[in-house]
């Protein structure tokens, strides 16, 4: 158990930092590791040269362009017995053929620790430093405004969290309590930016009671506290749900983890409604054959605003296909669609996607990527819909 244990994590500490930097593409490579001394040292590199017909995300006066993007990531990890200790850095550089004034440089800076000090007592520790950016188009400018600031909007997120698991894995019962700190800070166009600055600070607590061998029920408790940085700003607010599911991975084809329950938006302004009601995710996997896997995702989740309204209420929903045919050849396609309502204002959002693309691994630490991605918005603000049209060619490489 104890070694099914360390795999796990030492899996998901070397895939967690990939996850933001990389595309879908990349997760074929199977990286190796570098011996220095007691440290193992991975680095990869993803180079990637596409077109998107429409880079502002707009209705009319589309702009396409060439955009090539170069992403290096080194990671280094240290073992000691049972415990794992890594520390992650990649950079992202976006180059616009259309304009300079598009390019963005993006850094992730992580470092993480995951302790088992027994079979009954676990602790992961997480410190982050994410800068990066929003294109133009997204994020606080859309539509009409798409290039009303003559580069992209950045920002830095500085994040620290911590989750400890009591019980063993396989026990009747256990229970898990995390919490997590996000302050957010924007780096330009401070006369718009500056009332986006925020801070979260969450925590949560889940009881996990094993009903049979492969499946247990969930009973858990969130609350988030997010805090602007203005006085002046009324989007201070709390956020708490009450959530039951279960877990399951009750045969090697299906595994999958469903929560539903309550949630409530509380403002502290009384000049801003409170709000409650559904909420809910699922993610499952289905493996019908081990060369071939279907997931499946689902939710219903509060956002903070972008602008307009109290905050967005967002459902959404997603389906993806990974197929291997041979040993080196792998496709995927994805689906997926998500409905926004801006509360308290008239705006509601349609939003779809859909994705497909084949790897070919050359070798163990080489592969190529061909991938296209089509995405589209509806909405009922004018100037605010729009389609594009994205494909791209990814190497990606490591030791």
């Amino acid at each position: 158990m104890n070694r099914l244990r360390l795999a796990f994590t030492r899996t998901y500490l070397l895939l967690f930092p990939t996850m933001f930097l990389m595309p879908t593409s990349a997760v074929a490579l199977e990286p190796a590791a570098a011996d220095a001394g007691p440290l193992q040292v991975i680095p990869q590199v993803n180079l990637q040269v596409g077109h998107d017909d429409n880079i502002y995300s707009t209705e009319t006066n589309r702009v396409d362009s060439v955009i090539t993007v170069l992403n290096p990531s080194v990671q280094v990890v240290l073992e000691k017995d049972l415990d794992i200790y890594s520390v992650n850095y990649g950079v992202k550089q976006g180059i616009y053929d259309y304009d300079s004034a598009d390019n963005y440089t993006d850094h992730d800076l992580t470092a993480q620790a995951y302790l088992d000090f027994n079979i009954r007592n676990r602790l992961e520790l997480l410190a982050r430093y994410l800068k990066t950016h929003e294109d133009r188009g997204t994020g606080l400018n859309q539509g009409a405004n798409a290039t009303a600031n003559n580069a992209p909007v950045e920002y830095h997120v500085n994040t620290l969290s911590a989750k400890y698991g009591f019980g063993g894995l396989n026990a009747k019962g256990r229970i898990e309590v995390a919490a997590k700190i996000d302050d957010r800070e924007y780096d330009n166009f401070r006369s718009q930016t500056e009332a986006k600055d925020r801070k979260s600070v969450s925590t949560s607590a889940t009881f996990y009671y094993r009903v049979m061998p492969k499946t247990s029920l969930l009973f858990e408790v969130s609350h988030e506290d997010i805090d602007y940085d203005l006085a002046s700003v009324t989007l201070d607010s709390t956020e708490t749900e009450y959530l039951m599911g279960a877990t399951w991975d009750a045969t090697a084809k299906t595994t999958g983890i469903f929560k539903i329950g309550y949630a409530e938006k509380d403002f502290a302004s009384a000049s801003r409604e409170d709000d409650d009601g559904i909420s809910w995710e699922l993610a499952m996997q289905w493996a019908p054959r081990t060369y071939s896997v279907v997931k499946f995702t689902t939710s219903k989740e509060e956002e903070e605003t972008d602008g307009t309204g109290n905050y967005i209420d967002t459902t959404s929903w997603n389906v993806d296909w990974e197929h291997d045919w041979t040993d080196r050849v792998i496709s995927r396609v994805s689906y997926g669609q998500s409905d926004s309502e801006y509360v308290t204002s008239t705006r509601e959002d349609e939003n779809t996607n859909f994705g497909m693309g084949v790897t070919y691994k050359m070798r163990r630490w080489l592969d190529f990527g061909l991938d296209y991605s089509y995405l589209d918005r509806d909405s009922n603000v004018a100037n605010t819909d729009y389609d594009k049209n994205m494909i791209y060619f990814t190497v990606q490489g490591s030791l």
